[in-house]
């Protein structure tokens, strides 16, 4: 089962996205409500993350900037409700797997990614 970090500075965003990650079988779930606090938990492993972009202190680039300074693997999803075709070309250019809006689509969108990239997972535990 794979671990897997909320970070949002947003507690709403952060219980959705638990909720909906939940709701389909996964249940090794962390949520942090800054860039600064996933950081300084990394040494947990994480197997992705899901990341806010716009938050107070660090934002999801900085953050993705750390993880890609650091040589990190980790695989990081991005969710902003930004539709800003700069942000996601940059956001791409740092590592992100995938830019999700934060969107009536979004439920739909978490969901599809997890069970394609990560049923396995759940069909082992």
């Amino acid at each position: 089962m794979p671990l897997i970090f909320i970070v949002d500075d947003d507690i709403f965003f952060r219980n959705y996205i638990s909720s909906i990650l939940m709701m389909n079988g996964f249940n090794k779930i962390e949520s942090f409500s800054s860039g600064e606090l996933c950081l300084e938990n990394l040494n947990r492993h994480p197997d992705i993350i899901v990341l806010d972009h716009d938050m107070v202190g660090m934002s999801g680039t900085d953050v993705l900037r750390y993880l890609k300074n650091s040589k990190s693997r980790t695989p990081v999803i991005m969710v902003s409700g930004r539709d800003d075709e700069e942000l996601i070309a940059d956001v791409l250019s740092l590592g992100v797997h995938k830019y999700f809006r934060k969107d009536g689509m979004l439920f739909r969108n978490l969901k599809e990614y997890f069970k394609a990239n990560y049923s396995q997972e759940l069909k082992m535990t």
